[in-house]
């Protein structure tokens, strides 16, 4: 089950990822406009560790190993806070 929801999690994580890169434009509405060159670079950035961690979710799946499992949701977790915080602050005020 635990190999299942990794599986899940890797591919949600690749979505993410993709819509990150290649179409940053729906989400540079919430930025500031001077900072739009900065904000897509941001979402970029962001769009190529979400590919990492999605990558490295498919091969800690096939590992089924319970101890790299959740080393890796931690990891993830940490990735999604900071991610979260960053974007927070970036965004427009009112």
């Amino acid at each position: 089950m635990i190999r299942i929801l990794l599986f899940v999690l890797a591919l949600i994580l690749l979505i993410c990822s993709y819509y990150l890169i290649k179409k940053p434009q729906g989400l540079l509405v919430l930025f500031n406009e001077k900072m739009q060159a900065e904000s897509c670079s941001f979402l970029r950035q962001f769009g190529y560790i979400y590919a990492l961690l999605g990558v490295m979710g498919l091969v800690i799946g096939v590992l089924n190993q319970r101890s790299y499992s959740m080393m890796y949701l931690i990891l993830l977790l940490l990735v999604a806070a900071i991610f979260a915080l960053l974007m927070g602050a970036k965004t427009k005020k009112g």
